[in-house]
């Protein structure tokens, strides 16, 4: 058993660990009352005041019950997408050149598995892509995943170009309260009129009962992808600070990496592998409390950032 009671937490772990649990926790707790009148009302004017009480009860679960929830994390189930974004932040188009992958049901278990058997809990288990719809197995890997005891809540995220089969339907109207749809609003690029179906998965998911959540407007920005030569220390250490992508901690091939161009870097061989070896780690439960102790990872150190607004989901010509 850890004692973690022992550990001289940073900045960085409070930010990464106790202030992201909290604010997963209040907002799964609040779609699971909104949604299906579960747990109890969470007045939003009050926002500050529950995040407080959130943060202490994670540091007395971390501190002197010796648990660990993880706040989020992220399976990408395929490289594989129905379109080719130029300024995907996943690089997807960049790695699917180079390196296709597709995870089978067998290792989304075995990789969930050993996360969940080091860990108390997961607040958020994501499933994505690429376009996790072309993944066949998808519908087991949700079914899987909703049977979990320690995972709160799953979000699967589709671009809303392909029509979800009636075994998908089904296994999400079972587990309906477990497990929801996030769907990309890419409406506002013209150009992708004939391709989206997103008029149509909504009437389908309504029609199983199935919850949704669609951004009505969400930027995107310019993507520069991972450059060749690395910033300094400090410049690392800011841009992880500033940077809302270090909560989509992401599996794909037996390891997790802090972000998904993180993931896309490692699996072209950009810079020195420093993620985390899930199927090979002899204390992976350690290795989770260090990974939260970083004040980067190394794919940091390359990673461009911009706040440069663009049209959602250009095509590459």
């Amino acid at each position: 058993m850890l004692e973690t009671n022992k550990y001289d937490i940073s900045d960085v772990f409070y930010k990464r660990y106790f202030e992201q649990n909290s604010l997963n926790r209040m907002a799964m707790e609040m779609l699971k009352f909104m949604w299906f009148k579960e747990g109890k009302f969470l007045n939003p004017m009050k926002r500050n005041e529950i995040l407080k009480q959130y943060i202490e009860d994670e540091k007395k679960d971390f501190f002197e019950n010796n648990k660990l929830n993880i706040p989020q994390i992220e399976f990408c189930i395929t490289t594989k997408c129905t379109l080719k974004c130029k300024d995907c932040c996943a690089l997807i188009p960049q790695l699917d050149k180079i390196k296709h992958s597709e995870m089978s049901f067998e290792m989304f278990k075995i990789q969930l598995d050993k996360i969940l058997d080091a860990v108390d809990s997961i607040r958020h288990l994501v499933i994505l892509g690429g376009e996790p719809l072309i993944n066949p197995e998808l519908p087991q890997m949700l079914e899987y995943a909703a049977n979990q005891e320690k995972i709160f809540f799953t979000q699967l995220i589709t671009n809303g170009t392909m029509l979800p089969s009636k075994n998908l339907l089904e296994t999400i109207n079972k587990y309906n309260n477990k497990i929801y749809v996030y769907m990309s609003n890419y409406s506002e690029n013209p150009e992708l009129e004939s391709i989206l179906k997103q008029d149509k998965i909504k009437d389908l998911l309504k029609e199983y009962s199935i919850k949704l959540q669609k951004p009505e407007n969400w930027p995107w920005v310019e993507e520069y992808g991972l450059r060749k030569c690395a910033y300094d220390e400090d410049i690392t250490k800011q841009k992880f600070l500033v940077c809302n992508r270090t909560k989509c901690n992401q599996v794909l091939n037996g390891r997790l990496d802090i972000c998904s161009k993180a993931t896309a870097g490692r699996e072209m061989n950009l810079f020195e592998d420093d993620s985390i070896d899930i199927l090979n780690s002899k204390n992976l439960r350690q290795d989770l409390i260090d990974f939260y102790q970083k004040e980067y990872m190394n794919a940091c150190k390359y990673c461009v950032l911009t706040d440069i607004k663009v049209q959602p989901a250009l095509q590459e010509k």
